[in-house]
């Protein structure tokens, strides 16, 4: 039933348009639908070519060719039984795919503030098995360990520290744990092969409060972050801070996006060590 429902929308998606009025209109009754005949165990998706179980509604946010440049980078690196944390992790784009990367003797840690976000990160946790290996921190990372504000807007990959995401016109204002990467670690006893940060800006912030375990682990950690100029002011900070910190602990920005100025353009890059 699941896949008839499934040709019957792909056929009147290309009879009368993918973005058509009506089909966006039907959308979220057809994600409901496909959601309840998977028996709430979410529908089949492959992203980058790994299969996996997702929640319809959130196709969206889990493209079959997310951020495929940066996807391919990191399976060429990232070793069976390797420790990763996502943190930015929102409802899992990453968090699957280095679960399937690293493999049932891996460790996976997705750090998402947002309580929506985690209800659906946590049921792609559940839909393919991961739990095992994948453990979900339930808190924002920044340069120290407390609390902070949040401006959460669904679990659509919108919410941000500190002040609403320009690109909305409300959003609900609550309070979150924080934690540092270096806190983490000495709390978990873990030592990560590979952090992603993706967090709106507040990139830089998760990497002073990981100093310590850049410092221990360096020369092996790899870091892929997210570089977004834009919205450094409203984290307090500016290039010249960014720089600094790179300069300090012997890191250098490569391009993963095929940026020209990896410290100047959106963008993810891979922070190398500059001795190597």
């Amino acid at each position: 039933m699941l896949e008839s429902v499934q040709r019957l929308a792909r056929a009147a998606s290309a009879a009368i348009g993918r973005e058509s009025w009506i089909i966006r209109q039907l959308r979220p009754a057809y994600e409901s639908t496909l959601q309840m005949l998977s028996g709430e165990r979410g529908v089949p998706w492959e992203i980058n070519g790994a299969p996996f179980r997702i929640d319809p509604r959130y196709r969206n946010q889990l493209g079959k060719n997310y951020e495929a440049d940066v996807a391919h980078f990191l399976s060429q690196r990232i070793k069976p039984g390797s420790i990763c944390f996502d943190v930015g992790a929102n409802v899992g784009a990453y968090v699957l795919q280095l679960a399937h990367w690293t493999g049932p003797t891996g460790r996976v840690v997705g750090f998402e503030p947002n309580p929506l976000a985690v209800e659906v990160l946590s049921a792609h946790v559940q839909f393919n098995g991961f739990e095992p290996i994948v453990t979900i921190e339930k808190s924002a990372v920044g340069s120290s360990s407390g609390s902070t504000t949040m401006f959460c807007s669904a679990a659509d990959g919108m919410s941000r520290l500190a002040e609403q995401n320009r690109l909305l016109d409300s959003a609900e204002r609550i309070t979150v744990p924080m934690v540092t990467v270096d806190d983490f670690c000495a709390r978990a006893g873990l030592e990560p092969d590979w952090i992603l940060i993706d967090i709106e800006g507040f990139e830089l912030a998760a990497l002073r409060g990981a100093a310590r375990t850049i410092e221990r682990r360096r020369g092996s950690l790899g870091l892929v972050v997210e570089i977004h100029p834009a919205l450094w002011d409203s984290a307090g900070i500016n290039r010249a801070d960014v720089e600094g910190f790179l300069t300090e602990t012997g890191l250098r920005a490569v391009p993963l996006n095929g940026q020209q100025d990896p410290l100047g353009e959106y963008g993810l890059v891979h922070l190398s060590w500059s001795q190597s």
